[in-house]
């Protein structure tokens, strides 16, 4: 401030010449003023007109007691420590101390003081030196104070600012300096109500210091910080390491963790920062006779970090040190689940004596897990190796119960299945079983599914492959064994039995080959004539007959021949293209119209078949009388019209198909006894009687 106003002189030394000597300085008196030591004091200072020097310089002279006469030698010389111009206006800023006007000058009252007393001060210029008026004050000491001691806190070295501690829920008694006559404590530069006292009770939070006072001084100590400690006691799990640990509920905090029992979790409670330390107690909820959760300490537990295998619920105790303020973390629960170690089993179905690894193509057999859960919070997903070469385990997709079904649908050989079960946590995979799939046994039969068999004959059939046993079925029978003849026709089952008592079968199909052997039809003939005869029915042929008779070629299928008798059967032996023989014949009878037997003279010659009961019927009973013989009617033509093979009753004049024949003259033979004509003749048949 001084070095300012020097330079300033410089400018002004220049126009000295041009001050007026009516120069003058004028302090303003305040009445009644008093002050304490340590204060500060505005002075008001009117500089007359024109100024001063730029060389000039300012001493404010203080000196004990009532004088009007200062030297600088016997006062105290003050330092002014700000300046401020007032007119024209105040502009905040230091003033020029030299021109002309009202300037306030601001002093401190040296704390130096030690004894209350009066007090003068007054101000010398140096350009010009003038004196200005003199101004008398009361100046007590002011007093000391302090905040001596704080009960119940600590240096806090929780938080990195320079301040008291006190735990959540404690209180703080701060002691200030003894002996004065009053006190005022303030809360943030604040009075605090009612705390006049020299100690002060502290519940929260806050910046805190005391006002001190002695006669008309006061005087107040710099604040003193005391921060509320609330310590925070998380807890954190280290999940390093592990495979099954899962998080159920984590949102602010983690109250839930679940992991199988083959592992341990590692708990961690917070870590103690610089200057501070933290002891530990671990606790367990334990429950007492009446059902009610309550936590106990954990014997030995008071470290850090806590590892455990146990379901619980856990908690951890802190006190944190400077100040031992105690903390509980919130409770975190944990989950250990069992492994479900169990082991798969084969089940023999309903019925079954006994249940067999060993199944046949289109079988089944059963695989069930030994133990399920009572709660039903297992999994389950069924795995199979097949080839049992690929040693790779895939999932079966559906397979998801307790029991698995297999059969050669799911999986076409022989394989290894195994069980994975989840318990929330756990995973455990029982060991394998194998399911053989045995194969069928080869059968085949011989020597063709399907054969061609002639009437009567019988034919070797058997089967070939890797049956330990055949059983043969069809309609008529049935056989044990691997070959047999067989004559019926069908359809034969045959069922080959295998290893594990497999069971395959194979079919074989005999048709009988039917021949429709033909001699043609029978034959009358005049004595004497040759006949030709025409056989059909198969590939080859063999005549004979029942008399000797003259063949032209008897393997020939229609040969020429001459009877040599009334009647005659000719046979016929007929060969198919497969080898079957068939037999036919017919019978060719000589007749001659012209010769009849008159043997018997009762025999009709005439039928009226017109229903009137009258000659209705051609009767021969009593030429056949009770031997057995066949009828044979022809027309003038020799053409068969009517033939009753064992006579029975009269012939009412009708064809084979039994069609009324036209009335006219026909012609019969009776053969009795080995085809013998006993008799010849005509009968006429008369329907229209004029």
């Amino acid at each position: 401030m001084m070095s300012s106003l020097r330079s300033i002189s410089l400018f002004f030394a220049i126009f000295s010449s041009f001050l007026a000597s009516s120069q003058s300085l004028d302090l303003t008196q305040n009445p009644n003023l008093s002050k304490c030591t340590g204060d500060s004091l505005k002075l008001t200072l009117t500089i007359g007109s024109p100024g001063m020097n730029l060389s000039n310089d300012f001493n404010v002279l203080f000196s004990e007691g009532d004088t009007n006469t200062f030297t600088v030698s016997s006062s105290d010389t003050l330092p002014i420590v700000k300046w401020e111009s007032v007119t024209p206006s105040p502009v905040g800023t230091v003033a020029d101390t030299i021109s002309a006007g009202v300037k306030w000058a601001w002093v401190i009252i040296p704390d130096t003081i030690t004894t209350n007393n009066f007090y003068s001060l007054s101000i010398k210029s140096t350009a010009p030196s003038l004196w200005s008026d003199t101004i008398r004050m009361t100046v007590n000491v002011a007093p000391e104070v302090s905040i001596d001691s704080i009960i119940g806190g600590f240096d806090n070295s929780h938080t990195p600012s320079n301040d008291w501690g006190m735990c959540e829920g404690d209180t703080v008694i701060l002691y200030a300096s003894k002996g004065l006559a009053g006190y005022q404590w303030t809360a943030s530069g604040s009075p605090i109500s009612g705390a006049t006292d020299d100690s002060l009770i502290v519940t929260s939070s806050g910046d805190y210091g005391v006002i001190g006072s002695s006669g008309n001084c006061t005087i107040a100590t710099s604040d003193t910080t005391i921060n509320t400690f609330t310590p925070s006691t998380s807890v954190s799990h280290i999940a390093s390491g592990m495979f099954t640990l899962k998080v159920l509920d984590k949102d602010s905090q983690i109250d839930s963790l679940q992991f199988c029992e083959t592992e341990t979790i590692t708990l961690r409670g917070p870590q103690a920062g610089a200057g501070v330390s933290i002891s530990y107690q671990w606790l367990k909820d334990t429950v007492d006779m009446f059902g009610v959760n309550y936590p106990i300490a954990i014997s030995g537990e008071t470290n850090a970090n806590f590892i455990t295998g146990t379901s619980g619920l856990y908690s951890l105790v802190t006190a944190w040190n400077p100040g031992g303020c105690p903390d509980t973390s919130y409770s975190i629960q944990v989950f250990v689940d069992t492994v479900p170690d169990t082991y798969i089993e084969n089940i023999p179905w309903a019925g079954q004596a006994s249940a067999s690894l060993d199944i046949c193509p289109g079988d089944s057999t059963l695989l069930r897990s030994h133990a399920q859960s009572f709660s039903n919070d297992w999994t389950y997903q069924w795995e199979v190796m097949f080839p049992i070469s690929s040693a790779t385990w895939q999932a079966l997709p559906n397979d998801t119960t307790y029991e698995l079904v297999v059969d050669t649908v799911l999986i076409s050989g022989s394989a290894q299945y195994r069980l994975v079960i989840n318990s929330d946590a756990c995973d455990w995979t029982t060991g394998p079983l194998q399911v053989n799939v045995i194969p069928l046994p080869i059968v085949n039969v011989a020597p063709s599914d399907s054969l061609g068999l002639c009437a009567g004959d019988s034919v070797l059939v058997g089967v070939t492959g890797s049956g330990l046993s055949y059983q043969w079925n069809w309609q008529l029978g049935s056989y044990t064994g691997s070959s047999f003849y067989a004559k019926d026709s069908g359809i034969y089952v045959v069922e080959a039995t295998g290893l594990n008592n497999c069971t395959n079968y194979d079919t074989l199909e005999i048709t009988e080959i039917v021949i429709i052997p033909n001699a043609g039809l029978d034959q009358t003939v005049m004595p004497g004539e040759v006949v030709q005869l025409g056989a059909s029915g198969g590939t080859s042929y063999y005549w004979y007959a029942d008399k000797p008779v003259y063949f032209s070629d008897p393997n020939n299928a229609s040969p020429l021949t001459r009877p040599t008798s009334d009647t005659t059967t000719y046979y016929v032996e007929i060969r198919s293209s497969f080898g079957c023989f068939g037999i036919d014949s017919l019978v060719v009878i000589q007749f001659d119209p012209s010769v009849l037997d008159t043997n018997f003279e009762n025999v009709m010659n005439v039928i009226t078949p017109n229903g009137d009961g009258l000659n209705d019927v051609f009767d021969l009973s009593e030429l056949v009388q009770s031997d057995s013989c066949s009828l044979l009617v022809f027309n003038r033509w020799g053409a068969k019209v009517y033939e009753q093979n064992k006579y029975i009753s009269g012939w009412d004049g009708t064809t084979i198909g039994g069609d009324p024949l036209p009335d006219g003259t026909y012609y019969y033979i009776l053969l009795c006894n080995n085809n013998y004509a006993r008799f010849r003749g005509a009968i006429t048949i008369i329907r229209n009687q004029q």
